[in-house]
This record gives structure tokens, C-alpha cells and sequence, in this order.
């Protein structure tokens, strides 16, 4: 690797650690403007060095001997929070707010053209929004009558070198290891104890905190027209996170939580067999249930302290399709439906993690410059969805006659370059 590819993984971590806190979801879908016009699938079909490092790092055996690919995405996502108690209503907007967030991949043959090398840069998982505090919105109700002002931000930025193994012309076996690297914030902090005068301190995480995990893959060549693929993303094991924040007289206090990203298992298949085109369908399972923070009980504690958001794990499903128009031009549509790990009942420890979208339509091309370099865009919707449950409060349980309905919907576009030798 030269001096000038090591300055530009240098560039693209500082940047995405910066930046990445914007991120929609908890583990993003896609990876990339061609991934991300695909509706995601790409498990087993290696069209791009992002695409195939982030789903399936085994399928960069079919790719070409080195091949460079950056990405970079924005978000524009529209919040809403509506809340009843005791008969008032009121309805505020978040500003989530909008960051560009980039992705890195590349991929390099060696000497034994056996082995493929890839190097994968990622913003895998992430959450932000800000809802003001409200005196005519019950739950934004300023300290201890509710919440007070809610804002979150949550970055997780994944490294992941992988050595890819053809152990035979048809099949290719993957594996490397996974390195996590997060910051949270959070306010009002209820994941621990709250403070003398009955309110939760804000806590922003102290450093960016580490952890680590492995990944594997498979890519096979049932016929010169079909492809299976399958990859696994173990849970991504954190340091406990450590958080600053202040007690009732605004002295110093150190909040904790523990909080993984879940493992991932990926299954999919890619058909090649009509002219110019490319068709390929890839289905997911997120454990949310068992990573530490998501899938602990939606509970409090003597001390009001939140065990965790309690979600369930879940399945996720990814179609595209791919036609090549000319020498110089290649369309893309896909889409992707996305079980929701969040239950109603739940929808209010979740106001400031409102991940709930299930139905994303994504379109998307490249167009090549030359023989070695083309640039890619994409756009993905993601459909407004909303969940509804009950306020629930610490010592209470749910009030009765209460709701809180957290609405959500996004667009993402995505631009990006890809680099051939």
C-alpha cells in the first residue's frame, strides 16, 4: 500500500469519526452508491469493492486484481414526536440534522493469485436526533415533570482488513478480523441512576471507546449464471462506555453502559443469466436480542436506571437489479424491507434511537470515464413509519391514558468514485 492510498485511510477515519454521528439505523444497510442503488443486496454479487467488503468479503476473489472505491453519503431525515398525558397533547419536529459520512474500500490480487487482500473503512451503525424542550409537549416537559430536551448522537466506525482464499476456480472462502471504534451522547442519560433532584444528567461519552470482533464469508459459482454468497459479522464486543456528566448541584459524575452492535448473517444469491442484465436478492438476521444495550429489558431499576432498549432480533430482506445501457452506462433499482426491531410497547424508550423504518426504494448508476474509472450516485427513500405505545415511567409503570407516536421517515444520497488498475 502506497504513501498516498495510507494518507487517504488516514483522511477518510478522521473525517467519518467526526462526522459519522448523523447515521441512520442502528447497522446501516448499505455501503457505498452502488450497494445502496442495489437496495443492498450484494452478498453474492461482487459489483463493487464497497459492497462486496461490507456484505461479503469472500466474493472479492471474483473481483478485479485492484480496485479502489470511495463513497460518501447524506442524510436528510424528517422526526416527529407526538405525546398525550392527562389530556394534553402536543406534537414537536427533531433536527437531526445533515452530515456527509464517507465509506473506503480496496481491494488488491497478490503475487499467488489465490489470495485477495481487501481493506474496508465503514460507517456501519449510528443514530442522531434533537427535539427541543416543550411546555405544550407532555413528555419534552422540562425536568422531572418529563424528559426535558432529548438529543443523541451515536457513531460506530468499523475497520476491516480481510485475506480472501479461492480455494478452488469456482469457490472462495474469507475471513479477517473486525475493529469497532464508537462515541455516544446521550441526554437525557437514563441508561444510569438518576441524580438527588429526581432528574437524569446528559452523558457524552468520555473517548472514543474500542472493541472488536471477527468476520466470515463464503462465495460459490453454482453455474457460470448463478452465484450463492453467505457472510457472518460476529457482535461487535465494547469496552464498557464511560460518560461525563453532572449531578443536581452540577458537580462532576461518571456514567456507564455497556453497548454492542449485534452479529449479522447474510445469505444471497446473484443470477447473470440475460443479456446486460444482473438480478440479486440477499435476506439478513440483525441479533439485536442478544447484543448488550439493545436487547437488554426495557426496564428501571430502585435508582431509575434504564436496562436497556429491549429490542428483538430480526430479519431484513434486499433485492436489486442491474442493466448495462452502452459501454459507458449501467442502471440500477432496488429495494429492501426491514423487520422493526422496535415493538410499540417499547416506543418510548426509543424516542431517542426512533429506528423504526421497514420500506426503502433505492435507484441508482455509474458511468464510466474511462476503462479504469467510473462515478457512481444513488438515492434511497426510506418510507415514513410510526410507532405508538404508552409513556412509562420510573416507580409508575405506563400512565394511564398515555401515548407517545415517534414518526419517522429519510432520503439518502450517496456519490462516489470507483478506481481500477
Amino acid at each position: 500500500m502506497d504513501k498516498r492510498l495510507l494518507s487517504l485511510v488516514a483522511m477518510l477515519l478522521v473525517t467519518s469519526m467526526a462526522n459519522l454521528t448523523y447515521s441512520q439505523g442502528v447497522y446501516i444497510s448499505s455501503a457505498g452508491p452502488v450497494n445502496r442503488s442495489m437496495g443492498g443486496a450484494s452478498t453474492a454479487a461482487p459489483i463493487s469493492a464497497l459492497s462486496a467488503m461490507y456484505w461479503n468479503p469472500a466474493s472479492i476473489s471474483g473481483m478485479e486484481n485492484t480496485e479502489l472505491e470511495v463513497g460518501v453519503d447524506l442524510l436528510f431525515a424528517e422526526h416527529n414526536v407526538t405525546s398525550t398525558v392527562g389530556g394534553t397533547t402536543g406534537s414537536t419536529d427533531a433536527d437531526p440534522g445533515t452530515f456527509p459520512v464517507p465509506n473506503f474500500a480496496w481491494t488488491h490480487r497478490l503475487q499467488d493469485p489465490r489470495f485477495t487482500f481487501g481493506l474496508g473503512v465503514n460507517s456501519v451503525a449510528g443514530f442522531k436526533t434533537s427535539l427541543p424542550a416543550s411546555t405544550t409537549n407532555p413528555v419534552l416537559a422540562p425536568q422531572p415533570t418529563g424528559l426535558g430536551q432529548i438529543t443523541s448522537e451515536a457513531s460506530f466506525l468499523q475497520i476491516a482488513p480481510v485475506l480472501s482464499m479461492a480455494v478452488t476456480e469456482r469457490m472462495s472462502f474469507a475471513a479477517g478480523p473486525l475493529v469497532t471504534t464508537g462515541q455516544i451522547g446521550i441526554e437525557p442519560f437514563v441508561f444510569d441512576s438518576v441524580n438527588g433532584d429526581n432528574t437524569y444528567s446528559s452523558g457524552r461519552a468520555t473517548h472514543y471507546h474500542w472493541g472488536g470482533g471477527f468476520q466470515l464469508g463464503t462465495y460459490f459459482l453454482m453455474t457460470p449464471e448463478w452465484q450463492l454468497g453467505a457472510s457472518y459479522k460476529s457482535k461487535a464486543w465494547m469496552e464498557t462506555f464511560e460518560f461525563t456528566g453532572a449531578d443536581e448541584n452540577g458537580l462532576p459524575r461518571t456514567l456507564t453502559a455497556d453497548i454492542d452492535l449485534p452479529s449479522v448473517l447474510s445469505l444471497g444469491t446473484g443470477y447473470t443469466g440475460f443479456d446486460q442484465w444482473l438480478f440479486a436478492a440477499d435476506i439478513r438476521y440483525f441479533d439485536y436480542a442478544n447484543a448488550d444495550g439493545f436487547g437488554d429489558d426495557a426496564t428501571y431499576d430502585g435508582t431509575g436506571k434504564l436496562g436497556g432498549l429491549d429490542w428483538s432480533s430480526v430479519f431484513a430482506l434486499a433485492l436489486g437489479a442491474q442493466r448495462s445501457v452502452g459501454e459507458r452506462l449501467v442502471l440500477r433499482g432496488g429495494y429492501s424491507y426491514n423487520q422493526n426491531p422496535i415493538r410499540e410497547s417499547e416506543s418510548f424508550f426509543n424516542m431517542a434511537s426512533p429506528l423504526i423504518y421497514e420500506h426503502v426504494l433505492s435507484m441508482g448508476g455509474s458511468y464510466k470515464l474511462n476503462e479504469k474509472v467510473a462515478v457512481n450516485v444513488a438515492w434511497s427513500h426510506y418510507f415514513e413509519n410510526t410507532r405508538t405505545g404508552a409513556v412509562i415511567l420510573p416507580g409508575v409503570g405506563a400512565v394511564p391514558g398515555s401515548s407517545i407516536t415517534n414518526r419517522l421517515s429519510a432520503d439518502f444520497l450517496s456519490f462516489g468514485i470507483v478506481m481500477k488498475q
